[in-house]
């Protein structure tokens, strides 16, 4: 091969479009979906840093998808680990239903596993919107065991023209709100 192609080939690949993932801003601040009163709970909390088990070199990612809009053909990617904004979402929720906090120590722990994140397109009564389920394992933990486990189904829709960060506070708040409603759960803490 001659030079010249060499360099032909080479200047038609770094003309070729790079694809990349659109950054979205979540910014989720809880709103309250949850009336559970927290403030008389055993003892303080520890809301543990949430892993990432989704298997994915980008922690960022909501989806590899582009959910129809061609600038975003390798998806989307979040301003913070996926992960992080889950975890600060059940934080935001305890600290409004009154729960005491800690940063470590001896006392209960939130232990949470992204799992996975699954964004579709829905068609919702002639509206087409966008669907994600965040799934994520919970446990509860003290005393150096697992007191309580499950795993959330956090899925939220939103209309596409409220676009994907929409759907992710919905996805937010219904893992809040199916967390904070199980009756389970709340035996353990209170």
């Amino acid at each position: 091969m001659t030079v010249q192609r060499i360099l032909l080939i080479a200047c038609a690949l770094l003309s070729l479009p790079a694809f990349a993932q659109e950054d979205i801003t979540v910014g989720f601040q809880y709103q309250g979906t949850s009336s559970t009163n927290l403030s008389k709970m055993r003892g303080p909390i520890h809301i543990a840093e949430f892993t990432d088990g989704r298997g994915s070199e980008n922690s960022r990612l909501v989806t590899p998808s582009d959910l129809g809009n061609s600038a975003a053909s390798a998806g989307y990617q979040a301003e913070l680990p996926l992960a992080e904004i889950i975890r600060d979402a059940f934080v935001q929720a305890f600290e409004h239903g009154g729960a005491t906090l800690t940063e470590a120590g001896d006392s209960m722990r939130i232990v949470g596993n992204l799992l996975a994140s699954e964004v579709t397109m829905a068609d919702r009564e002639g509206v087409p919107s966008i669907q994600i389920t965040l799934r994520t394992n919970i446990q509860l933990q003290g005393g150096g065991r697992t007191i309580w486990q499950t795993t959330l189904f956090g899925r939220g829709i939103a209309p596409a023209s409220e676009g994907l960060v929409a759907a992710i506070h919905a996805a937010l708040d219904r893992s809040i709100r199916e967390l904070l409603g199980d009756d389970y759960f709340l035996l353990e803490i209170m």
